[in-house]
């Protein structure tokens, strides 16, 4: 597998108008993202055509889309063999290149959040995953106690005492004690990440995100937490600005002192008494907005918002709605919007197995065979533009059937309480031990998908 990364990867370097030509090379998930210094030198249409390559999406710089697994060895082939950064901070913006400088100061918005939340990602993900499987251990001891007629003993609950007794309950603390260090400081981790993204130093940013947890807070009439990852993210946007305006007017001879002091003096006030109300207003009519529009849509909104997903992620759009997420558990514990989303997972796999059953084409069947497992597992990309979409219609009856999916979400009211993976995979991310209905919505998605990809495929005499 090592030789067939390596060759990807000299084609992608081929395709891309030789190795001079790249800026940085980092990767998420699935996608190898790379920012290149000519854009007119990029050949994406051949660099759709290499194969293990399951699409390629233009949007502030090339998004490779190759699959989990495969977007990590692949960047890092690439960042070795021409020795370019994976940071827009280290990169030389000012090499000669045909792109203006207006272009270079363009924001797009969904990369920025996406810059800020992937790197924290990793982490969200094991302290969800942990947290999940702990929680099941724990719901299974409240059981096995009440069955063992168990009762509370000292500072512990009867469920505590059967962990004990089975010499469980020092792993269960433990693991609770990494989810709450990864959720209990994500401010701290946003503002570190934010100030990466904003070029300033990133202790800064985290310093600026520890202060809004502070529980002195209360003695100067703020509120900890209050304004959110959102709060946060704009502290250090601006005080990105702070610090430069300070630099210019402080001596170079006193530099290293004042400005770092002035700086975060001059934002803590401003995030005190002006930020942080703010968007504690902003941030909670969002959750608030989002949670009505769930609710009150109910079904019927799981359906079109799941419907809908396909869309967002195959244009990567979806990067947009993470912000959303992290918010949404940052504020309430829950993310019942990120359940939704992940219906389409459900409506793709089900779709690519009509596919799978109907075609008699080698190249589709392997393509299926490859890309199925993966997504049923963990990831839609694959299914959804290894299989769907160069289908055509099995994107559409994909969609549809992640509707399907999206309306018992919503009917059973399940959401998670981490960011994580899609498919199989995000059971242990489910909130409430609601693991059985997530499963059922999940194959009635599915299974909508392959009646309706059959029927269609069939109408159409696909093969």
């Amino acid at each position: 597998m090592s030789k067939n990364y390596e060759q990807m990867s000299e084609q992608i370097i081929a395709c891309s108008g030789g190795g001079d030509n790249f800026l940085t090379v980092t990767n998420c998930a699935t996608r190898v993202r790379v920012t290149y210094k000519n854009m007119d030198a990029v050949n994406i249409e051949e660099m759709k055509k290499i194969e293990g390559v399951l699409s390629v999406i233009v949007n502030d710089g090339v998004q490779i889309v190759v699959g989990p697994g495969a977007c990590n060895k692949i960047a890092d082939i690439i960042q070795k063999k021409l020795n370019v950064s994976e940071d827009p901070e280290i990169a030389d913006i000012s090499a000669d290149t045909n792109v203006s400088s207006a272009k270079k100061r363009k924001i797009n918005i969904f990369r920025v959040f996406s810059d800020i939340f992937v790197p924290i990602l990793p982490a969200m993900i094991a302290g969800g995953v942990l947290q999940g499987l702990n929680n099941v251990l724990k719901n299974y001891a409240v059981v096995k106690a009440a069955e063992a007629g168990i009762e509370a003993l000292g500072d512990l609950t009867a469920a505590q005492v059967w962990l004990q007794n089975y010499h469980l309950l020092s792993l269960s603390n433990i693991i609770g004690v990494i989810y709450t260090a990864i959720f209990g400081f994500l401010a701290i981790y946003v503002g570190y990440t934010s100030a990466k993204q904003f070029k300033i130093e990133p202790v800064l940013g985290a310093v600026l995100g520890g202060i809004t947890l502070q529980s002195a807070l209360t003695g100067v009439g703020a509120v900890p937490g209050q304004g959110g990852l959102i709060g946060v993210i704009l502290g250090v946007f601006v005080m990105s600005y702070i610090q430069r305006a300070v630099k210019k007017i402080v001596p170079n001879a006193v530099d290293v002192i004042f400005t770092p002091v002035l700086t975060v003096l001059i934002i803590t006030v401003l995030m005190v008494k002006i930020f942080m109300p703010i968007c504690g207003v902003l941030s909670s009519s969002i959750v608030e907005g989002l949670m009505w529009l769930l609710n009150t849509t109910g079904p019927v909104g799981g359906f079109v918002l799941s419907a809908l997903a396909p869309l967002l992620i195959s244009t990567g759009l979806h990067q947009g709605l993470t912000a959303i997420h992290m918010e949404m558990i940052n504020s309430t514990g829950y993310a019942p919007l990120l359940a939704v989303q992940v219906m389409s997972n459900a409506g793709m796999v089900g779709a690519s197995c009509a596919i799978f059953v109907m075609t008699k084409q080698k190249a589709v069947k392997d393509a299926c065979k490859g890309a199925i497992p993966t997504s049923f597992l963990c990831v839609g990309e694959p299914v959804i533009y290894g299989v769907c979409l160069p289908s055509g219609f099995g994107f559409v009856t994909g969609s549809i059937g992640a509707g399907v999916g999206g309306f018992f979400i919503r009917t059973f009211h399940v959401a998670f309480n981490s960011m994580g993976m899609a498919g199989m995979s995000a059971i242990p991310l489910v909130a409430d031990g609601k693991y059985l209905y997530y499963i059922i919505s999940y194959f009635a998605g599915a299974a909508a998908a392959f009646a309706l990809t059959l029927i269609v495929g069939k109408a159409r005499h696909y093969q």
